[in-house]
C-alpha cells in the first residue's frame, strides 16, 4: 500500500492507525450507543472519540486505504456526533457538554469534511439523511453544505465569511469562476485552517510514532468538484487536493 502522504513514513501511518484504532475500540461501547445509564461516563467518551474516529478517517486515506474503506469511517463518525449530541441533551450529565453549532468555526468545518467524503464516497442515502439531520441541529445549511448534501440552504450566506467566503463562491457562481474560486482556496488553504489545534501536528512529529497528524486535506474542494461536476485539471497541482476522492467517484459513476 503506497501513502497518499509521504510528509511522513509508511512506519508512522502504521503507528497513527493502531493508535487511533485501539483508542476507538476502547471507547467505542459509550461513544457509538448512547447509554443513558451512565452518561458521565459516555460525555467523557465520546469527547474522546470524537476527533479520534475524524483522526482515523485522515490517517487512513493518508495511509493509502481505498477510498471506498472510507465509508465505514465515515458512519463511525457521524455515529459519536450524534451521540455526543444526545449526551448533551441530558440534564446533569456529569460533566458540561454542549451541542456542537456552526456558531463553533471547527464544528463547521467538520461538518464540510464529513459532508464532501460522503459525496465523494458515495454513501448510502440513509447515512446523508443523518449528516443532514446533524447538520440541522448545528444551525442548519449555509449554500456550501447544501451543495455538498444535495438539499437546500437555511441561510443565504456562508457561516463563517473567513476563511470560506471561496467555497460560498464555488458553489453558487459559474463554473469558470467557481473553478478560480476553489484554487484560490487551496492556494491559502494550509494557512487558512489555522484556527483548528491540530493545524500545526506535523511540525510536532518526530520519528515514527503518532503525534496528530493525520494528513493535510482540503477535502471540501474534493467534494465541491464532485457535487457540482466541474474539470479540476487546475486543482490537481495542490499538495493538498485529495484528487483520489474525485477519481474514484468518477470510475463508481
Amino acid at each position: 500500500m503506497t501513502p497518499r502522504d509521504d510528509r511522513v513514513s509508511p512506519a508512522y501511518w502504521a503507528d497513527a492507525i493502531a493508535v487511533l484504532e485501539r483508542s476507538i475500540e476502547e471507547f467505542r461501547p459509550f461513544s457509538h450507543v448512547f447509554r443513558p445509564d451512565d452518561t458521565r461516563a459516555g460525555i467523557v467518551r465520546t469527547k474522546a472519540n470524537f476527533e479520534s474516529t475524524l483522526f482515523l478517517l485522515g490517517a487512513r486515506y493518508s495511509a493509502g486505504y481505498s477510498v471506498s474503506a472510507l465509508a465505514d469511517d465515515l458512519e463511525s463518525v457521524v455515529s459519536v456526533w450524534e451521540n455526543r449530541n444526545r449526551y448533551a441533551a441530558v440534564p446533569d450529565g456529569g460533566f458540561p457538554l454542549e451541542t456542537l453549532t456552526f456558531d463553533n468555526k471547527s464544528a463547521y468545518y467538520y461538518a464540510l469534511w464529513l459532508s464532501s467524503v460522503a459525496r465523494c464516497v458515495g454513501v448510502e442515502q440513509a447515512l446523508t439523511e443523518r449528516l443532514v439531520r446533524i447538520v440541522d441541529a448545528a444551525g442548519g445549511a449555509d449554500p456550501v453544505l447544501a451543495q455538498l448534501l444535495g438539499i437546500e440552504p437555511v441561510r443565504d450566506t456562508v457561516w463563517h465569511k473567513r476563511p470560506f467566503q471561496n467555497l460560498a463562491t464555488a458553489s453558487t457562481a459559474k463554473p469558470d469562476r467557481a473553478v478560480a474560486a476553489l484554487d484560490r482556496y487551496l492556494q491559502a488553504w494550509q494557512k487558512n485552517i489555522s484556527f483548528i489545534w491540530w493545524a500545526p501536528a506535523l511540525q510536532a512529529v518526530q520519528g515514527d510514532r503518532f503525534a496528530k497528524y493525520f494528513g493535510y486535506w482540503a477535502w471540501e474542494a474534493a467534494g465541491l468538484v464532485v457535487a457540482r461536476g466541474f474539470d479540476d485539471t487546475s486543482l490537481r497541482s495542490s499538495p493538498f487536493y485529495p484528487a483520489d476522492l474525485v477519481d474514484a467517484r468518477h470510475r463508481g459513476s
